[in-house]
């Protein structure tokens, strides 16, 4: 949850799910559900498909509870959205979710969003990179994995010469 939410609401949050253990498994549940149908969404719009069959109504739901989780504040002279202090319900996170999904990366050209190549990896990202031509997710694990084959392939190419 990178700084999806305030450490205090986190912190209510949990104390929430630990009184309420069946409606944070809800929650849970429906927060996975959201998962995949993002997951759904994004590589449809990269193969330049039509997302699955109830995906937007899905992202929709969750997208206004993250919306009414906001409240708007006008401060150095900008108007800007702030989630409110009293937003603790159990699907906040997945809300939060949605609500930055709709907002940061459904607007940002289609060209930019990304599955990572990794054989093991199915992450999808954004390509914010100059020449917008990023493979991996994490140039760390997957990228280094990858180079790490494609050397290993090379050496023992030259040693069977």
């Amino acid at each position: 949850m990178a700084h999806l939410l305030p450490e205090t609401h986190r912190r209510k949050l949990l104390r929430q799910a630990q009184a309420e253990p069946a409606a944070a498994a809800n929650a849970l549940a429906r927060a996975k559900l959201l998962r995949e149908a993002l997951f759904g969404l994004v590589t449809e719009m990269i193969a330049d498909k039509v997302p699955p069959k109830g995906t937007l109504t899905l992202l929709r739901e969750h997208w206004l509870a993250g919306v009414a989780a906001h409240e708007l504040r006008f401060e150095d002279a900008q108007v800007a959205p702030h989630l409110r202090a009293d937003a603790i319900e159990l699907g906040l996170v997945a809300a939060m979710i949605a609500y930055r999904m709709v907002e940061q990366v459904l607007v940002l050209p289609v060209d930019r969003l990304r599955i990572c190549q990794g054989p093991n990896c199915a992450w999808v990202f954004i390509d914010s990179s100059k020449a917008g031509r990023r493979r991996w997710c994490d140039m760390a694990v997957c990228g280094n994995a990858a180079k790490s084959r494609r050397f290993y392939a090379k050496t023992q190419q030259e040693r069977q010469r």
